[in-house]
């Protein structure tokens, strides 16, 4: 049975948007165009593929289950088709996309957006955060070209390198009473401490790695970015656990003293990921040059 690739490009336009005016604009194709595909789909997959409720599309269990494999398709295929061509960073017009934590934000953007701005002056960055559940998924669909996350356990379709490594140290207010102290585990361990998470609840990693060695630190606030962290421990005598690279630009801007950690812990291994589709696409291996050439 032969298919026309077109009517995937149409799948995933409708799984993504959830409605057919909203595919049928972002393929700049018309409502009947978009219409007239979905049903040679349904009939390709003798099933509806989507079902309407309300102003939504939603799909049902097969489309959901093939989207993964329509997505990697449609992206190996954009991938092939960009090898065949030769990239010139400078002249190109590329949309790029990268997850990364917040933290990592402040460290790598500045250094990659003046060479952005140097070698590839009509390129775009976008950087956001995806959940790592879905990192896969988004690195393989092509919704992200690149990602930059602590060391995890991914399937062999996923590519890495290591980008940095980078020792925890603490963080204090420069009015803080430690400041005419050491600060030894017994002290660290008394005082309260910011923990840095997107997470609701649970440990973190100097937590987990804390448990291993049978102690506990007292957690007192839980917030999402280290900036307002380093904010709240600037203005109290609580504590605040990081990789060092971070307290030292936090040291830059706020009234803070950096100690080192009382504890041996071990030290935050920084990742690059990337999938294999696009391993020997010359766009992203110049994206994955840049991004390693801003670690230094």
């Amino acid at each position: 049975m032969k298919i026309d690739l077109n009517l995937f490009t149409v799948f995933d336009a409708i799984y993504r948007e959830r409605n057919i005016t909203a595919a049928a604009k972002s393929l700049n194709l018309s409502q009947p165009a978009v219409s007239h595909a979905l049903a040679r789909l349904r009939d390709n997959f003798a099933d509806p593929l989507f079902i309407r409720q309300g102003n939504k599309m939603q799909p049902t269990p097969i489309a959901k289950n093939v989207i993964t494999d329509v997505q990697e398709a449609l992206n190996q295929l954009q991938v092939t088709l960009a090898q065949s061509k030769q990239f010139d960073a400078k002249d190109s017009k590329k949309h790029c996309a990268i997850s990364l934590h917040s933290s990592l934000e402040a460290l790598y953007l500045p250094s990659l957006i003046k060479r952005f701005a140097e070698q590839a002056p009509n390129m775009r960055l976008t950087c956001t955060s995806v959940r790592r559940i879905e990192l896969e998924h988004k690195l393989a669909s092509g919704d992200i070209d690149l990602a930059m996350d602590v060391l995890l356990p991914v399937n062999d379709n996923i590519k890495h390198t290591s980008l940095a490594n980078d020792e925890l140290v603490v963080v204090a207010a420069k009015n803080h009473t430690l400041f005419e102290q050491s600060l030894d585990l017994n002290r660290y361990l008394a005082h309260n401490h910011v923990l840095v998470s997107s997470r609701f609840s649970g440990p973190g990693l100097e937590d987990f790695e804390l448990g291993r060695l049978g102690l506990q630190r007292k957690v007192a606030l839980r917030c999402q970015h280290f900036f307002s962290a380093g904010r709240v421990v600037a203005n109290s005598d609580m504590l605040l656990t990081l990789p060092k690279s971070t307290a030292t630009l936090l040291s830059q801007a706020l009234s803070v003293n950096i100690y080192p950690l009382p504890v041996e812990l071990p030290s935050i291994a920084i990742h690059i990921y990337w999938h294999e589709n696009v391993d020997k696409d010359p766009a992203n291996r110049w994206l994955r040059n840049k991004v390693l050439m801003a670690s230094n």
